[in-house]
C-alpha cells in the first residue's frame, strides 16, 4: 500500500510539472511587445531602474491559458473566476518579469514574448510557477466571529477549529504577540484607531489557499451547525448584534468588510464533548473526493443559505439541499419525495412527501417568485393544517442530519422545553 502510494505521488509530481511547463509555454505565447490594439488585449506596464518595457497580454491566448490551468493547476483555482484566474496571471508575470535578460527594446513589436526567451529564462520561469500559489496553494487562516454559540470543548482539525475566545492567541502567534490579540473582540488584532470593536463567543477558523474556497468550507461548517438548534428555534431570530466581516492571514493580517456570517439566533449553542463526533465526520468531508462526500458538502452549503429570516426565500435553498444529497437528473422530484418519505417515517406518507415536493417545481420551475403565490402552497394547508414551509425545514434538517452525520449528530431539545410543558402542557 505504501508503495501504491509513493508511486502515485510520482505519477502526480512529474504530470504537474508537465502542466507547469505546458502552462507558462501558454502564458509566453500571450505576452506581445506592443501590439496593435483591439478589442481583446489588455497590457500592463514594467518598470526596471533605468528602463522600462510596455509588455501586453492579447486576450484570446491569456483565456486560452487560464482556462488550461484551471484545469491542470491545483483544484482551489476551480473556486475563482476565470477573470479572477487571469488577473492571476497577469500578477505572476509581473512579479517575475526580472527573469528576462534581454534588451526589452530590441524585441519587434507584435512579437510574442514565447519566440524570445532562452531555455534557461524558460526553466526559471517553469520553477516559479510551480512554486507559485496557481500550482502550490498555500494555506491562509480564515477567521470568522461567530456570536451565537459557546464552546465548552475546543475542535481542531487540519482545515478547521471552533475554539473559544481564550484559545485564539496561540493561534494567530505567527503574526501577533500574545498581549496585542483582543480574542473576545472582532477584529480581534491592531486595526485603525477608532474602528468599531464587537463583542465574539467563540471563533471559526478555517486553512483554505482563497478565500472563496473558505468562504464555501465556512458555509458548510455553519450548514452543519444549522442542523442543531430545535426546529422551533433555528429560525427564532433576535436583534442582538452580529459581527459583519472577517479576518485573512497570509503574509499579512487583513481585514475584509462583508456580511455576518450567522444570522442573530435568540437562543445560543452549547458546543460540547458530544459534538465532536459530527465536526470529525465534517473535517473528513472538508478533505474527501468522493462523490457522495462533495454530495454532502454541497447539501450543507444549501442548509446555510436557507438560514434566512425571511422563510420564503428559503424554500430554493431547501430543496437544493436535498437535490444535492439525494437528487437524480432524470427524477429530481422523486428523489425528494422518497428522501423525505424514508427518513420521516407515517408523518410523511408518500401522498404528502409528494406535496411537499411540489413545493419545488413552485419556486424552480417558475410556479410562483413568491412561494405564497403558488396554488401549492394553499393546497397543503388545506389538506394537512400544517405550514408547508416549515414542514420542508423539519424533512431537509433530518435528512440532512441522519444522512451525513448519522448517531454523531444529535438535534437539541428546545432550551425552554420545561417551562412550555408546564405553561401549556405541550412537549416541544
Amino acid at each position: 500500500m505504501l508503495g501504491d502510494r509513493r508511486m502515485g505521488m510520482v505519477v502526480n509530481m512529474t504530470h504537474a510539472s508537465s502542466s507547469t511547463a505546458e502552462a507558462v509555454d501558454l502564458v509566453l505565447k500571450a505576452i506581445v511587445r506592443r501590439p496593435e490594439l483591439d478589442n481583446g488585449t489588455g497590457g500592463f506596464h514594467v518598470s526596471r531602474p533605468h528602463s522600462g518595457a510596455e509588455i501586453h497580454f492579447e486576450g484570446s491566448a491569456l483565456l486560452d491559458a487560464a482556462l488550461f490551468i484551471r484545469r491542470n493547476a491545483s483544484a482551489h483555482l476551480q473556486s475563482l473566476s476565470v477573470d479572477d484566474l487571469q488577473q492571476m496571471l497577469v500578477k505572476f508575470m509581473g512579479d517575475e518579469m526580472d527573469l528576462f535578460r534581454f534588451d526589452w527594446w530590441s524585441l519587434p513589436d507584435n512579437a510574442s514574448l514565447a519566440d524570445h526567451v532562452t531555455a534557461e529564462e524558460r526553466a526559471e520561469l517553469v520553477s516559479a510557477m510551480g512554486r507559485s500559489p496557481i500550482f502550490a496553494p498555500p494555506q491562509i487562516l480564515f477567521l470568522y466571529p461567530v456570536t451565537i454559540a459557546n464552546v465548552a470543548a475546543p475542535f481542531r482539525s487540519d482545515h478547521f477549529f471552533l475554539i473559544p475566545p481564550r484559545e485564539l492567541p496561540p493561534e494567530l502567534a505567527r503574526w501577533y504577540d500574545a498581549d496585542e490579540v483582543m480574542p473576545e473582540k472582532h477584529p480581534p488584532t491592531p486595526m485603525h484607531v477608532g474602528m468599531a470593536l464587537t463583542d465574539v463567543s467563540c471563533w471559526l477558523g478555517v486553512r483554505a489557499p482563497v478565500g472563496e474556497t473558505a468562504l464555501r468550507m465556512r458555509n458548510a461548517i455553519l450548514g452543519a451547525l444549522a442542523l442543531l438548534p430545535h426546529p422551533m428555534e433555528r429560525y427564532t431570530f433576535s436583534m442582538r448584534a452580529v459581527p459583519p466581516g472577517y479576518m485573512s492571514f497570509g503574509s499579512t493580517a487583513t481585514y475584509h468588510s462583508g456580511a455576518a456570517a450567522t444570522p442573530a439566533l435568540s437562543e445560543k449553542l452549547v458546543l460540547g464533548p458530544a459534538d465532536r463526533g459530527w465536526m470529525e465526520t465534517l473535517a473528513r468531508l472538508l478533505t474527501s473526493d468522493n462523490g457522495g462526500d462533495v454530495k454532502a458538502l454541497l447539501a450543507l452549503q444549501y442548509f446555510y443559505r436557507s438560514w434566512v429570516r425571511d422563510a420564503a426565500t428559503r424554500v430554493g435553498p431547501l430543496c437544493g439541499a436535498l437535490d444535492a444529497l439525494f437528487g437524480d437528473q432524470n427524477a429530481a422530484t422523486q428523489a425528494m419525495v422518497d428522501a423525505v418519505g424514508s427518513h420521516l417515517g407515517s408523518s410523511f406518507d408518500a401522498a404528502r412527501a409528494r406535496r411537499l415536493a411540489k413545493l419545488r417545481a413552485g419556486v424552480i420551475h417558475g410556479g410562483a417568485p413568491n412561494i405564497y403565490e403558488a396554488s401549492v402552497y394553499h393546497r397543503y394547508y388545506v389538506d394537512y393544517r400544517q405550514d408547508p414551509i416549515r414542514d420542508l425545514e423539519i424533512a431537509t434538517a433530518s435528512c440532512l442530519r441522519t444522512t451525513i452525520f448519522g448517531d454523531g449528530m444529535v438535534e437539541r431539545s428546545h432550551t425552554h422545553a420545561d417551562l412550555i410543558r408546564q405553561t401549556t402542557g405541550r412537549i416541544v
